[in-house]
């Protein structure tokens, strides 16, 4: 305990000189990678682990359905922003490139053949986004990041031949695609086509290569509705065993969302549809339950007064049903004070009712569903305060207690080519877990030109945690600082520390990811009459090459370089 004090102590007060930054995600959708609130493992692009402190349960925040998540791509059990097809708003052209340090043509001139460490990869971006012509405007977008994709070697024998748009480093994802849109004041259209690599990290700890080719995407926003509708041809595949198999999928949403005179009312509502519909020939390693989900929701919120709201979100099917709600109370006080409490509760027979619901794996069914249900309570107070035109500082604590916390049962081991796999069935731990959680934060500020935040945060949990999928850190410490000078060059940087984390059920012998502290930082030059911008951005420039999942690449020091015109 007196450890842990006197190293939140000391890291308050380097915070006198150091800062919230809103440093560059290398790519859209790996903004967990710079995260500082709580407990971010990143494994590759496309799988990670990332957890608030104050989230309350031990799930992460991907596992998790949500409507907000409806444009996300499901990837296998998960929900990600990466590989978005999200149209890029801004008519403008861009280019994106780096590396990781010490790539090989650089180590050619420096070192001997035999000294030279394993080959580093690159990062790669480029598109388009045309402006409107009568309403009508094109996109095109290729975007693949080979960061986190060491043993190379596992994934060639998987798939002898390139399996990426670009090189030769087997990335775990590589993505294109161009389309068309039509925009005015009623409607927001587009339909995008393309195909794209990617690697899917299964429950089973295996990594999957699928081809969408092709894939195509299309939506429509106008009046109070949101439609998606999305067609995927999927290639499976491992050469090393000479499986190969088809999924053509149909999948999408569509939601009618509450209008501008409903939001302005004691109460809103809205609704909405997610389906999938599959056709699988051949080996597909995973498999959902009549080939078809169809998950209708509603969400409401009530606000009785200005300080005083409900919100519910309430999903049911003939499988599963998932309930999302909160209440929250601001407490009038002083001037300039404000003072929150509030309670949450999450329920349910599955996180993610939307996702497969077997694994196949060597001649064994794995079951991704569990009997049962959870149940996830939480309460919590929040002060925030501003003292000045240039200082305000806040507070939160929360308690939470989940019973029924999805996990998965091990049976055994396996040795799969580098890696370790293994078997068994998801299942639950019908006991109570506990967790108590403080964070603390300091903002500074000075007009547009100067911003900082200090910020800090423990977390103790209580329960059966050999059973967890992962143990989250017990404490950070960031600061974060935005520097904007003459409003055209940008610096933001965050450094932070993380304490221990651990992954207990996908290897033999847990992971300890060990503590460390990281810094990354981004410039950028702005040319406002031009309409060009400028960004580099370093990445994990303190801290160690480590690796952060099971089964995962390494996250290294690395560099990305932007380049964008605007129309």
């Amino acid at each position: 305990m007196n450890s842990f004090v006197n190293k939140i102590i000391s890291a308050l007060a380097i915070a006198t000189t150091s800062v919230f930054a809103s440093v560059d995600p290398e790519m859209e959708g790996m903004e967990v990678v710079s995260r500082d609130d709580g407990t971010f493992l990143v494994g590759s692009p496309t799988f990670y682990f990332d957890r608030l402190i104050g989230a309350g349960g031990i799930h992460s925040e991907s596992e998790l359905w949500t409507p907000r998540k409806l444009h996300y791509r499901l990837l296998f059990n998960r929900m990600s922003v990466l590989p978005s097809w999200n149209p890029i708003e801004t008519p403008s052209i861009w280019m994106k490139t780096g590396n990781e340090l010490g790539d090989m043509i650089y180590q050619d001139f420096l070192t001997d053949a035999a000294d030279r460490p394993d080959n580093r990869t690159p990062i790669l971006e480029g598109g388009f986004r045309t402006p409107l012509f009568h309403g009508f405007w094109a996109t095109a977008r290729m975007f693949q990041d080979d960061h986190y994709c060491n043993f190379r070697g596992y994934r060639v024998a998987k798939t002898k031949e390139s399996f990426s748009l670009f090189g030769e480093n087997w990335p775990l994802f590589s993505s294109g695609y161009g389309g068309l849109g039509y925009t005015n004041d009623f409607i927001n259209a587009s339909v995008l086509a393309g195909m794209e690599y990617i690697w899917l990290f299964t429950e089973t700890s295996r990594w999957i290569p699928v081809l969408y080719k092709p894939r195509v995407e299309a939506r429509a926003d106008f009046w109070n509705f949101s439609t998606t509708l999305v067609y995927e041809n999927a290639e499976y595949r491992d050469d090393s065993k000479k499986e190969q198999g088809e999924r053509h999928e149909v999948n999408g949403s569509i939601v009618y969302s509450c209008g501008e005179k409903c939001r302005q009312g004691m109460l809103q509502l809205s609704a909405g549809l997610a389906f999938r519909f599959l056709d699988d020939d051949g080996t597909v390693y995973t498999g959902l339950k009549n080939d078809r989900v169809l998950w209708p929701f509603l969400e409401m919120r009530f606000k009785p007064m200005s300080q005083l709201k409900f919100d519910v979100m309430f999903g049911v099917n003939d499988r599963d049903w998932l309930v999302q709600d909160s209440i929250e109370y601001q407490v009038p006080a002083l001037e300039k004070m404000n003072i929150t409490v509030g309670a949450k509760n999450i329920s349910g027979t599955r996180l993610n009712p939307i996702a497969d619901t077997y694994e196949f794996f060597d001649g064994d069914t794995v079951s991704l569903t569990a009997d049962g249900r959870m149940n996830l309570l939480q309460g919590y107070v929040r002060f925030e305060d501003t003292l000045s035109t240039f200082l305000s500082f806040g507070l939160q604590g929360s308690f939470w207690a989940e019973h029924g916390a999805e996990t998965f049962d091990v049976k055994k081991f396996v040795d799969d080519g580098d890696f370790t796999a293994r078997h068994g069935d998801v299942g639950r731990i019908n006991s109570w877990i506990k967790g108590v959680t403080g964070e603390f934060w300091l903002n500074l500020w000075y007009k547009e030109m100067f911003k900082f935040t200090a910020l800090t945060g423990f977390e103790r949990i209580d329960g059966n945690q050999k059973r967890f999928e992962v143990n989250p850190a017990e404490f950070f410490v960031a600061f974060n600082a935005d520097w904007l000078i003459k409003r055209s060059f940008r610096i933001s940087h965050s450094i932070r520390y993380r304490s221990d984390a651990e992954w207990n059920l996908r290897s033999r012998d847990p992971l300890v990811v060990k503590g460390d502290w990281f810094w990354d930082v981004t410039f950028e030059q702005r040319f406002p009459k031009y309409g060009i911008s400028l960004a580099g951005t370093l990445i994990q420039v303190l801290g160690d090459e480590v690796i952060e999942t099971p089964n995962g690449g390494y996250s290294r020091f690395r560099f990305v370089c932007t380049a964008k015109k605007a129309f």
